[in-house]
């Protein structure tokens, strides 16, 4: 604790140079450290990282799996971790102070409002967007809502007495009485023999609170006032951003569309085969308000992608060649714009190859395609800019090879 705890931060240093810090961020992890530093008694030191990790979470909802030391989001994701609530329930224990209570009726309610979905509880992709990844891991139901429940519950509604037991890391009850049992592979040694009985009763005995803190019940509350505004001072919250773009009305062909993202920190990159390519870069954005609502932007993009997908249904195409009887059918894919023609009558019409193939520019027999379904070819532009030259024409289609 001499060189890894910084006031209520914990953070990782070198181990041949421990004044020197190894990681500009602390991970979600180090929320169980305060209910170990419970069970050992260093109630202050406790008090004050659990304050600084509550004030993270009530900035964003959850506690995100990793912060900086000036307590910027690094890593978004939260898989619904127990650690925090652990050491919310053990401090509450140790202090019967109703603020850990209050606590966890915050971190209830983020749950039922943020994670909650038909068939249990979902991990959040990132707290900043609150987006849902389809998991939910064992250790919600093992540990996370089992420190809730013990959190609340009376002590009639408990079947044991926990106070005779303690908590694993895994939530699992072990009894307190195990470590009486003597071993019978154990052997003495002559160090361990001449330990003095004064000093081995000192070890398993808790420091006295109201010595050290003789504010009596309201200790607690004295160590976290000077903390109340650490998060806030080092890291002023902003109002969220009106937003520039939304990812559903994002047009790659549109210049007011382009020059928006690129405030964002986004770059469009074409590509040969007709698709765009997005890669987000805070670092050049015009300001942070809009590298954060290039974060949104992003992660509306791919769910606005992937519900596309999951709705795509196969379409086929097919024709007869001149002269032949046997219809050619092939496999094809909806544009994701335009008409809507799931459901609608088929699209009937003889067919015309546009001129040039590409049709990234001037059609140059457009009086052809009038009427008739056009067939161009990808690349050189992007596929809605084929379909305006089309349209101009009158094509009732176009289909892409």
């Amino acid at each position: 604790m001499k060189y890894v705890s910084q006031g209520p931060l914990l953070v990782d240093v070198h181990m041949h140079r421990p004044h020197t810090n190894s990681r500009n961020f602390m991970d979600s992890l180090l929320a169980f450290w305060p209910g170990l530093q419970v069970l050992k008694g260093d109630i202050k030191p406790a008090i004050e990282t659990h304050e600084m990790l509550y004030q993270v979470m009530q900035r964003h909802n959850f506690l995100p799996e990793a912060f900086t030391v000036d307590f910027q989001v690094h890593w978004g994701q939260h898989p619904l971790r127990p650690e925090f609530v652990e050491s919310t329930y053990f401090l509450y224990k140790a202090t019967n102070d109703p603020y850990y209570l209050e606590v966890g009726k915050k971190v209830l309610n983020s749950l039922q409002k943020h994670a909650r979905v038909p068939c249990g509880f979902a991990a959040v992709k990132d707290v900043r967007t609150g987006s849902h990844e389809d998991r939910m891991d064992s250790f919600v139901l093992a540990e996370t809502l089992k420190y809730l429940y013990l959190l609340f519950a009376n002590k009639e509604e408990l079947t044991v007495e926990v106070d005779d037991f303690v908590f694993t890391t895994e939530a699992h009850l072990l009894p307190l009485s195990l470590a009486r049992i003597s071993n019978s592979s154990f052997i003495d040694s002559p160090k361990m023999s001449n330990i003095e009985e004064n000093t081995e009763d000192f070890t398993h005995s808790c420091p006295n609170t109201h010595y050290l803190f003789p504010e009596g019940r309201n200790f607690a509350q004295s160590i976290r006032l000077p903390l109340k505004n650490l998060v806030e001072g080092v890291c002023p919250s902003s109002k969220s951003p009106s937003r520039t773009l939304l990812a559903s009305e994002f047009q790659a062909a549109n210049k007011e569309n382009l020059e928006a993202v690129k405030k964002m920190g986004i770059t469009v990159l074409k590509l040969s085969d007709g698709r765009i390519q997005l890669t987000h870069n805070a670092s050049q954005a015009d300001s942070p308000e809009r590298a954060e609502e290039g974060v949104i932007f992003m992660q509306e993009m791919i769910e606005l992608s992937r519900a596309q997908s999951m709705n795509e249904h196969v379409r086929t195409v097919y024709f007869y060649l001149p002269n032949q009887k046997n219809k050619v059918v092939l496999n094809a894919g909806p544009a994701q714009f335009g008409v809507d023609i799931k459901g609608r009558q088929p699209i009937i019409s003889q067919i015309r190859i546009a001129q040039p193939i590409t049709a990234c520019s001037h059609i140059q027999n457009g009086r052809e395609l009038k009427g008739k379904i056009a067939i161009v070819e990808r690349g050189d532009c992007m596929f809605i800019e084929k379909a305006r030259y089309l349209q101009k024409t009158g094509a009732v289609a176009g289909i892409v090879l």
